[in-house]
């Protein structure tokens, strides 16, 4: 898997040399999917602490996915935890039956997959080729 980021701290990423904190001052607006591509799309958050001069738009598209798998959370006691990113993280694919484990890796291996983990237990894992990521100021 090709990245043109890095994890950083299992909570955000680092992009062209700039911590982007996804857990803090992003929520997840979106995920579409069309042919062999997945598109998760975070916004800016409108809280107290996040800086004016913080990205706006945080687009990351998965090129050429070929393994998907999701799990829908709970949503009963916070239902606002949905869009809240709890962990970012590759993770190898021989171990698919364990989503909520921890390694901590800046990039990608060869044979990992990225997870998305949401404070409410949400879980988006991919296996893809490629993953962009794109900013909007």
């Amino acid at each position: 898997m090709k990245t043109n980021f890095e994890i950083d701290d299992n909570i955000g990423v680092k992009y062209d040399g700039i911590h982007i904190d996804l857990h803090n001052n992003f929520d997840l607006k979106s995920k579409q999917a069309n042919e062999k591509n997945i598109t998760i799309e975070f916004v800016k958050r409108n809280d107290d602490w996040v800086h004016e001069k913080e990205f706006k738009k945080l687009t990351f598209i998965h090129k050429n996915v070929n393994y998907e798998f999701y799990e829908n959370g709970n949503n009963e006691e916070y239902p606002e935890d949905e869009n809240t990113l709890s962990v970012i993280e590759y993770f190898p694919k021989s171990m698919r039956n364990i989503n909520d484990g921890f390694v901590e890796r800046t990039k990608p291996e060869k044979e990992d997959d990225i997870i998305y983990i949401f404070q409410n237990d949400k879980i988006i894992r991919l296996s893809c080729e490629e993953i962009e990521l794109m900013v909007a100021e």
